[in-house]
């Protein structure tokens, strides 16, 4: 039977696919299921939850919340079918799917286009939280961690860096200290478990030094905010060119979908 108290339409005979279980997949069934169809969610990951449980470090959101929440979709009757990455949205239409619903996140950490930007100790953001998140030891012992970025998802990944044991954490952004996107009390816990912020900087270069990443070449800037265009509006002050020292490099610079299932039209 239904969860109690949740008023449920007739049942239709239309079937609908949701590809991706985060927040936006599982509210879209239910909100699906409550009107009466037949709803199944494909997920990639074997758990459900999507960046809840990939990405928010574990200090943020007990787990045990996100199960909680599911509880009431599976008494909807909802189908979820976990390990499978759906690479083919025709064949579910074909497949007696009248529609599908693409709620796939943006699972893909970007990186600045910067010299040795692909080294392997260049990580991106979510790749991280996602490892340490699904448990994987992560160790950073005696690592200078350097995290680019000045939003949520950079503070994130500094103070999981933190946690990870890792000697020494630092945070650089274009924007001023007073500017940095992330919200304030997210800044200041950071601030209090040791993170250094240093703010105003662009940056042009991953150093090397023998082969293994020991910075990142930065300039001092005035940062004004984003042009209509897309681009900068900022002043760089050339001479203040400088290397910001560390063995280990994450890119927190922003993320987007992965679309690349999809047919180009």
């Amino acid at each position: 039977g239904h969860a109690p108290g949740l008023s449920v339409a007739e049942p239709k005979d239309e079937k609908v696919a949701i590809i991706g279980a985060g927040p936006g997949g599982l509210t879209a069934a239910h909100d699906l299921a409550r009107m009466g169809y037949q709803v199944t969610v494909f997920d990639s990951n074997p758990k459900l939850g999507g960046m809840l449980r990939t990405a928010i470090p574990l200090y943020r959101l007990p787990r045990d919340t996100i199960e909680l929440e599911v509880v009431p979709l599976k008494e909807l009757g909802i189908e979820f079918v976990t390990n499978t990455p759906v690479t083919d949205v025709d064949a579910l239409l074909a497949d007696g799917y009248k529609a599908a619903f693409l709620a796939v996140g943006s699972q893909l950490g970007r990186k600045l286009r910067l010299p040795n930007a692909d080294h392997p100790d260049v990580w991106l953001n979510l790749e991280f939280l996602r490892r340490v998140a699904l448990g994987e030891k992560v160790d950073l012992t005696g690592r200078s961690v350097l995290v680019l970025g000045g939003g949520n998802v950079a503070i994130d990944v500094a103070r999981t860096a933190v946690r990870m044991n890792a000697a020494k954490v630092s945070m650089s952004c274009l924007e001023s200290y007073e500017t940095m996107p992330a919200h304030r009390w997210e800044i200041e816990e950071a601030v209090e478990e040791g993170v250094e912020m240093l703010p105003d900087r662009t940056f042009k270069e991953c150093v090397t030094d023998d082969g293994s990443i020991s910075g990142v070449r930065c300039v001092k800037v005035d940062f004004r905010g984003f042009l209509p265009t897309g681009g900068l509006d900022m002043d760089e002050f050339p001479e203040t060119e400088h290397v910001l020292p560390a063995d280990l490099v994450i890119f927190a610079i922003g993320q987007g979908p992965d679309l690349s299932f999809l047919p180009k039209d």
